[in-house]
């Protein structure tokens, strides 16, 4: 719109202060779980609510304002062996959630009056982290989305480096040195909150971009507070500690709110036990409108007869420390075991440090993290390490939901005007398809007999079963075997994924619907093409269903790469009908890949907004 139109229209608007608000009141309540504070620490954690109960007969529930509160525990150690070692004095720097809370969640399910209107479909976070930084702006990231678990900036595309597993024991191929070069970790990996310090060079000696970091990570872990200085002049900014400084040169300073405040108000937290078992306490909030549409849709209600469920990420994984001890350059993360069911939701980041104690402690094996709702357990990891069982302050999982009263004859024309209010809203269906070979043209029926899709969305992933070939270290008797990769992406601590994808190219690229080839030709898809999905998308169905570019440049999205592809085009008659979708495309890469394809459709139901009673 037009500036000068938009200026008018604005000074043409009818103005009221009785019309300033349509709401004469509005409340904030919770509700706990119905799990009783009993949550399994190893696989998927479900967690579930019953909001039926939730009635007011004098004003209304905003579902669309609906969130959860996580309190979430993640706990780590340095360990020679199965003997936890003195935590790092950078240790708040060890471990990070992975970006954006969703990716805490698996799958998540909605019934409502009895009715299932969202389905469980797993990897949920996958497609919806994709969709919410395709919605975001510049100004929400800076502000709302921090507390969502994002940064003020998306993962660092230009810190990921791919290492394989030979690549990692025998170091810099073809180098006449033995001694391994450092790497933080195996696979894809993005996980450094700041470049390489203290006496070792940065720049361009160590290769294109080899001094970058994830500025992402080190903000999602400086905002947590390290409670775990015992002088007051090393806590975060004289703001928060312990009290009086203990120290000759901060003499007389005190902060301004001690460990215990802090815990009253439940702010995100690092400490570490007298063992050196550090943990970072933190409340993941959720939107629920933005994990699940017809949240978003619903809007106000009389009684909010819902019950939800869904399956939390929880686990330990234990990683192998190679060379910790013998300089920053060759501190390197090896291969690793996990109790994480699928998704791996935080990662190991690679603190590597000519200055002693900042880093990995130099007799460091193994360093084993894990995550849980609530509370951790007493001991975790396949090399067993034996810890002190922390809780959260925050005992149980919440949802938050909003009342509101409206003036009353607003309140009756809204009941009257949606006795029968029809939800409109996006849903959706996964598939995984694995081991596409390299140069492989794939072919596939993804779904048989689909109504009202608006789109497609395909995510390649670099698959597991990748083998690395033999070597031998040039001037050396070094020789190491064929490996395999071993992982998803999705389950690794170095890689940032379901937060990010990877740069992996998809040529002749077709989608067929009921017969028809949606576009002219296979396209070879580039990120014009997706600029041009991605607004049809939006301009062909709604702000509200499509998707805009959003956070996502050029640079980001050919290092995190998702092909989408509009199917909102047709007619009325068509959309109505059932119709077979299918997908072909050449994988363009040198390793083996999975792709996840996520089918999003429109789906609908009926809703009293009086009696919450529902007719699909």
């Amino acid at each position: 719109m037009n500036s000068d139109n938009y200026e008018f229209s604005k000074s043409s608007a009818p103005q009221s202060v009785s019309d300033y608000s349509a709401y004469s009141d509005k409340q904030w309540n919770y509700v706990n779980d119905i799990n009783s504070g009993v949550y399994n620490t190893s696989g998927q954690t479900l967690v579930q609510f019953d909001l039926s109960s939730i009635y007011n007969s004098n004003g209304f529930c905003d579902v669309t304002d609906t969130f959860l509160a996580i309190p979430i525990v993640m706990t780590a150690a340095c360990s020679a062996a199965a003997v936890i070692l003195a935590a790092p004095l950078d240790g708040v720097q060890l471990c990070s959630l992975k970006s954006n809370y969703q990716n805490l969640i698996h799958s998540i399910e909605i019934v409502a009056n009895g009715k299932c209107v969202n389905d469980m479909q797993p990897f949920v976070s996958m497609y919806k982290n994709f969709k919410l930084l395709s919605e975001l702006s510049v100004n929400d990231i800076q502000s709302s989305a921090v507390s969502w678990g994002l940064s003020s900036t998306l993962d660092n595309e230009k810190s990921v480096i791919f290492t394989t597993a030979n690549l990692q024991s025998a170091g810099q191929l073809g180098s006449a040195v033995a001694t391994p070069a450092g790497y933080p970790g195996v696979g894809l990996c993005n996980n450094l909150p700041y470049a390489l310090n203290g006496a070792v060079p940065v720049g361009p000696a160590l290769g294109q971009n080899r001094s970058q970091s994830n500025k992402a990570i080190y903000d999602r872990t400086s905002r947590i507070v390290d409670t775990s200085q015992t002088v007051l002049a090393n806590s975060y900014q004289n703001i928060y500690g312990a009290g009086l400084a203990s120290s000759a040169t901060a003499c007389g300073q005190v902060s301004l709110l001690t460990v215990a405040a802090l815990n009253t108000e439940f702010k995100a937290t690092y400490s570490v036990t007298g063992t050196g078992q550090m943990v970072w306490n933190d409340i993941a909030i959720i939107p629920l409108k933005y994990l699940v549409d017809c949240i978003d849709k619903m809007g106000l209600v009389k009684k909010m007869d819902l019950v939800m469920r869904f399956y939390v990420n929880t686990g330990s994984i234990q990683i192998a420390v190679v060379n910790a001890a013998v300089s920053a350059t060759t501190l390197a993360y090896g291969a690793f075991t996990s109790t994480f069911g699928t998704t791996c939701p935080l990662t190991i980041n690679w603190l590597s440090s000519a200055t002693a104690l900042v880093g990995v402690p130099a007799t460091t094996t193994f360093i084993t993290a894990g995550l849980y709702v609530g509370k951790a357990p007493a001991s975790f990891g396949s090399t067993a390490i034996t810890i002190v069982p922390v809780a959260h302050s925050m005992t149980a999982c919440r949802t938050y939901y909003s009342t509101v009263q409206l003036e009353p004859s607003k309140a009756v024309a809204y009941i009257e005007s949606n006795i029968a209010k029809e939800i409109i809203y996006e849903n959706f269906l996964f598939n995984q398809y694995s081991s596409i070979a390299v140069g492989g043209n794939f072919s596939q029926l993804v779904q048989s007999g689909i109504k009202n899709p608006i789109g497609i969305c395909i995510i390649p992933l670099i698959n597991a079963s990748n083998q690395f070939a033999a070597c031998t270290v040039a001037g050396t008797a070094a020789t190491y075997p064929l490996t395999t990769l071993g992982f998803s992406q999705f389950q690794s601590p170095y890689d940032t994924c379901p937060a990010t994808y990877s740069p992996l190219s998809l040529t002749n690229l077709q989608v067929q619907l009921g017969g028809v080839n949606v576009v002219n030709t296979p396209m070879n898809y580039t990120y014009e093409n997706f600029l041009q999905q991605v607004s049809l998308a939006e301009t062909l169905t709604s702000a509200d269903i499509g998707i805009s570019a959003g956070l996502i440049s050029q640079s980001w999205w050919e290092a995190n790469r998702v092909y989408w592809i509009d199917l909102g085009r047709g007619q009325e008659a068509d959309k109505a009908t059932t119709r077979n979708l299918n997908i072909s495309f050449t994988n363009n890469n040198t390793v083996i890949i999975d792709v996840m394809v996520f089918t999003v459709y429109l789906d609908r139901f009926v809703l009293n907004v009086l009696t919450g009673q529902v007719k699909r």
